[in-house]
Order: C-alpha cells, then structure tokens, then sequence
C-alpha cells in the first residue's frame, strides 16, 4: 500500500471521454471513481438538475470533497472524474488533496474538437444540446493545463 493516498484529478474538456477514462483506470488501479453528474442524477430530479445546474453541481462538489477526505484518512486512492476547467480550479484541487494528506496527480483527457462534437451530438438532454450549439463559445472557458503544470496527457481518440 502507498504511504498515502494517490487522487487522480481528471482534467478535459466535454466529450474528451473523462468518464470511460476513469473508468478504466479505476479497474486497474482499484481506486474509487467519484463523478459529480453520476452524484447529481441521484441526488437531485432531472428537472432540478437541469435548469439548477450550477447549484446542484457545487452543492455535489461540496460534498465529494468530504469524500475524497474520509478516503484520503482511510488511504483509499479516488479517481475524482470533474474536468477541471481553469488553471486555478487545477491549482485549488492539488493544494486541497495536498492538505489533507494525499498525493495528486493530473490526468488531461485530450481529443481533437471534431471528436468532441461528434461525442457531444450523442448525448442526450437539454444540457448536451446546448453544449453542442455553443461549442465554439464554451470552449474558450477551456484553458488546456501549460507547461508550468505537472499533468499526464492522455490521448483519447
């Protein structure tokens, strides 16, 4: 067993392929997978959900990193499957999982646009119509971790 805790922090962009990615990872490594919108879905109506997004989503956060730190106490690694989006949002999670006594370890999930949307169109829901419509605007509040960064790219297409 590690000396502590390792927290996979998954990084990327909608459509990347985050969610089958940690799935994965956590057959082989046997870490707990912990993903917001699975959470979201049972804690809250579709209805909620979806036109109470963003409450929903910190509210489920929130309580995940509650989680993350029972785990970390219990030495438990987590694959914490959310996106990360910005840089500082990357930053705070690293300095917390660092906190509370766990090893971090970025993992940026990475597909060309062209994949993304075609993954996107699948999906279902008045949320993925929506990703899909404003792709080119959302994705500019997508910053790709820099070299300044420590982070694993995973190429995923």
């Amino acid at each position: 067993m590690n000396d502590c805790s390792t927290i996979y922090l998954i990084c990327g962009f909608l459509g990347a392929g985050k969610t089958t990615y940690s799935k994965k990872l956590a057959e082989t490594t046997g870490a707990i997978h912990l993903n917001p919108d699975d959470v979201c879905m049972q804690k809250y109506s579709p209805e909620e959900y979806e036109s109470n997004w963003e409450d929903c989503f910190a509210q489920t956060l929130d309580f995940l990193w509650q989680e993350i730190s029972t785990y970390i106490k219990q030495n438990k690694d987590v694959i914490f499957d959310v996106g990360f989006w910005s840089k500082s949002s990357r930053d705070e999670a690293v300095n917390k999982v660092k906190q509370m006594g766990g090893e971090p370890i970025i993992h940026y999930i990475y597909a060309p646009d062209s994949i993304l949307k075609q993954r996107i169109a699948t999906r279902k829901g008045i949320i993925a119509e929506q990703n899909l419509v404003n792709f080119d605007i959302i994705k500019k509040s997508f910053e790709e971790p820099s070299e300044n960064e420590d982070f694993v790219t995973v190429k995923n297409y």
